[in-house]
Parts: C-alpha cells; sequence; structure tokens
C-alpha cells in the first residue's frame, strides 16, 4: 500500500533548516520511496510519504515533521535536491545538522530502501541497555556505529 499524506496523523511541513544529505537513487530505488511507510504498530516509529517533489518524515505517534526531502526526477530515478530539517527541531539546544544527516540517511537506507546500514549512534550516549537510542530514534535494531555528535538531541521527541 503506497502511503499518501492522509494514510497517517501529521502535521504539515512549515518551516525548515538545509541538511546537507545527497543522494542519486535508481528508478527501482525511487518507486520504493515513492511507496513511503506507514506505521503498523507501536514500534513503528515513522511515518513516511512522497507528494511530488517531496518525501515527508513525520513522527508516527505525534504526526509532528521532521524531514522533507525534495527529489528531482532523472531519466534512471531521482536526485536528493534539497533536505530540510524542521525548524523546531533545529532551533532547539543540541541541534546537530551533522548527525541529522547521517540519521536521515540511515532511515531511507534502512526504513525505505530495505539496505542493512549500520545505526549511526552519537558517542557518549548513556544508555541502560545496549540499542535503546536506536529503539527510541529509529524503531529498528540495526548493527550500531559510534559517531560524532553534539550532545543527545533525542530528549526532543
Amino acid at each position: 500500500m503506497t502511503a499518501t499524506a492522509t494514510s497517517w496523523k501529521r502535521e504539515p511541513f512549515t518551516e525548515g533548516v538545509p541538511l546537507s544529505f545527497r543522494a542519486d537513487f535508481g528508478s527501482e530505488e525511487l518507486s520504493r520511496i515513492e511507496a513511503g511507510l506507514i506505521p503498523k504498530e507501536m514500534e513503528d516509529k515513522w511515518f513516511v510519504y512522497y507528494e511530488a517533489p517531496y518525501l515527508f518524515f513525520h513522527r508516527s505517534w505525534t504526526g509532528q515533521p521532521v524531514y522533507r526531502v525534495a527529489l528531482e526526477n532523472k531519466q534512471d530515478g531521482a536526485v536528493v535536491t534539497e533536505a530540510l530539517w524542521a525548524k523546531a527541531f533545529a532551533t532547539a539546544d543540541n541541534a546537530d545538522p551533522a548527525y541529522q544527516s547521517k540519521l536521515l540517511d540511515f532511515l531511507v537506507s534502512n526504513l525505505l530502501l530495505a539496505q542493512s546500514k549500520p545505526f549511526p549512534r552519537p558517542e557518549g550516549i548513556k544508555e541502560p541497555m545496549p540499542g535503546m537510542f536506536q529503539h527510541h530514534a529509529a524503531g529498528t535494531g540495526y548493527r550500531e556505529i559510534a559517531t560524532k555528535a553534539k550532545k543527545p538531541w533525542w530528549r526532543l521527541w
């Protein structure tokens, strides 16, 4: 089932701050991206839908917009021409756009394209159990790699 703007509760994406995320997708990958993601269970943290030319990422529980990615179609797929992080998150204390670009890459790659990229866990995260931060941020349990980042931004969600 293809996700649409009306497939799940959501708030509109109004303003964003640019991220350095850039990517090229082949035609098969673009088809998967355009299908989006509708949450099926409580552990699914993201609602993702495509409304040309934008790919939108919203938190599933609250409907809050987090990312908007502009895609430009090309002969054999699409290219990312702009990635924005919702201003409400980007202007908060400890905002880290560099980390958000890595997280956005992880979400696109793993949730939409069914790849197995390791989760970019910020260095210095104190977790009572391994994987808790990843589960909270992405709802996934992939292998993790430590990534330099500012203090945790996860407290925003």
